[in-house]
């Protein structure tokens, strides 16, 4: 007959029961050692996460254990030898990865008198952080593709760049043509404001609208309503009949572009900013007003807050029209774009007339420090100009205009060692180098090239010693 157990026994039955169904409950691998190491307790985590069987274990010794290989590292001896706690990340005999956190227990009186070992299988979380290492790689492949697309897509709408400045500007047109709100255009003369004007267009809600331009400079003050507002039927001497849909009507449901608003007459500026005001028109000579649903931008290569302090610009309209400002760059400050815009220009011209015109990395680096005051206009004259006299299929420094040599010349005019050629005489230099490299590559020969100059073979060789010209391509 077995002993009746007293009711404290039983408590305490109760609570090693409820304390050792809680350790196997734990998801985490729960290993107990006694302070000389002899491993007391392991859970079912345990086993499952290192692969290591409990009847195997308890009673050994983890010293004993790890001489014999049986695991990598002990986090519970150096806890012994230290009392410390210790982490660290292992793998076990199953090939899944841990990290093992062992603490030292203390009794009443503070002696060490065991450790416990928390061990978590991190496998899934090394596989995890795999998957998102390779998500993040693919999702930056897909962004450089998208990136790579739009590009393309806006090189169709004649914006071309890869410089910072450039991105950060059409990455805020991006924005703003999201909004109804009012942009001013700002650039140099050639930045393409209008070809940013229809890429805020097309990215906006009002794609599908009409894109009505109008160039400011262009209207006659006293034509500025009749043009803008449009007038009724015989309203004034030579009215047409059927009278006139001005400009904001026409572009009602989409946008308007106020061109060179610079340029405008101060006396037409009050009725333009009432109708910016009240987004309604009214036509010359009728009755009543009509309200317009337009969304209006304005470009100037005028610095309107002087024109404002001049007095030729009025305060109220600059402020209704500065609410998105954006500047476009110039060429000096995107030199990274001059030759995508050049290629582009180039590839336009190739295809539509069936060339394979290139250009020579001379040119390209000529072209690329140029100080284009007439900016991506300018630019996309001179690609046609060449594409037009280049007599080959590459375009070479000899094609080039005197201009853009001679500023190319004054560019690398430098002293070296205190030593300066007179500017003159280097530029002087450079446009004979110049000259006689033209030369020898029409001839292919040092005694034609010699005859065309009107000069002695020998005087040519010496010329061509100074000017260290390259002669490889004479037969």
């Amino acid at each position: 007959m077995s002993p009746r157990l007293d009711n404290d026994t039983k408590s305490l039955y109760r609570k090693k029961n409820m304390l050792v169904a809680a350790l196997e409950a734990s998801s985490d691998g729960i290993l107990v050692s006694d302070e000389k190491g002899n491993v007391m307790y392991v859970n079912d985590a345990y086993e499952n996460t290192t692969g290591l069987k409990k009847e195997f274990m308890i009673g050994k010794n983890l010293k004993i254990l790890l001489e014999e290989k049986t695991f990598n590292a002990a986090a519970s001896l150096s806890v012994l030898e230290n009392e410390k706690p210790v982490s660290l990340l292992h793998q076990y005999v199953t090939g899944k990865n841990a990290l093992t956190t062992a603490n030292p227990i203390y009794d009443k009186s503070g002696e060490l008198i065991g450790v416990v070992c928390n061990t978590r299988n991190i496998s899934e979380l090394v596989s995890l952080r795999k998957e998102l290492e390779k998500t993040k790689m693919l999702t930056q492949k897909y962004s450089d593709e998208l990136q790579q697309l739009r590009q393309e897509q806006l090189k169709c709408e004649g914006l071309v760049y890869k410089s910072q400045a450039m991105t950060e500007t059409l990455k805020f047109a991006s924005k703003a043509a999201e909004f109804d709100s009012t942009v001013l255009i700002t650039g140099e003369s050639g930045t393409g404001k209008e070809v940013l004007a229809k890429f805020i267009h097309q990215n906006s809600p009002r794609e599908d609208g009409p894109f009505i331009k109008v160039n400011c400079s262009a209207i006659p003050g006293e034509l500025f309503e009749s043009e803008l507002f449009g007038y009724a039927p015989g309203s004034f001497t030579g009215a047409s009949t059927q009278g006139k849909t001005g400009m904001f009507e026409l572009a009602n449901g989409g946008t308007i572009l106020l061109d060179e608003i610079g340029e405008l007459d101060l006396s037409v500026q009050p009725k333009l900013l009432r109708v910016l005001q009240e987004m309604e028109v009214h036509p010359v000579g009728a009755e009543k007003t009509v309200k317009i649903d337009v969304r209006v931008l304005a470009a100037t290569n005028v610095n309107l807050a002087e024109e404002v302090k001049k007095g030729n610009f009025r305060e109220d309209l600059f402020f209704r029209l500065n609410v998105l400002p954006i500047k476009i760059p110039s060429l000096r400050e995107r030199k990274e774009d001059i030759s995508e815009i050049a290629s582009y220009f180039l590839e336009k011209l190739n295809r539509k007339y069936k060339r394979n015109i290139t250009v020579t990395p001379e040119v390209e680096k000529i072209l690329t420090n140029y100080s284009w005051p007439g900016n991506v206009r300018e630019l996309e004259n001179l690609v046609e100009y060449l594409f037009i006299v280049n007599p080959s299929d590459q375009i070479t420094i000899e094609q080039l205009p005197s201009w853009i040599l001679t500023e190319h010349v004054m560019e690398e005019y430098t002293c070296e060692n205190g030593n300066c050629i007179p500017r003159l005489n280097y530029i002087l230099d450079m446009y004979e180098k110049n000259i006689i490299t033209v030369a020898l590559r029409k001839h292919n020969s040092v005694k034609d090239t010699a005859e065309t100059l009107d000069i002695h073979p020998s005087t040519l060789f010496r010329k061509i010693k100074k000017h260290n010209i390259n002669t490889d391509f004479l037969d």
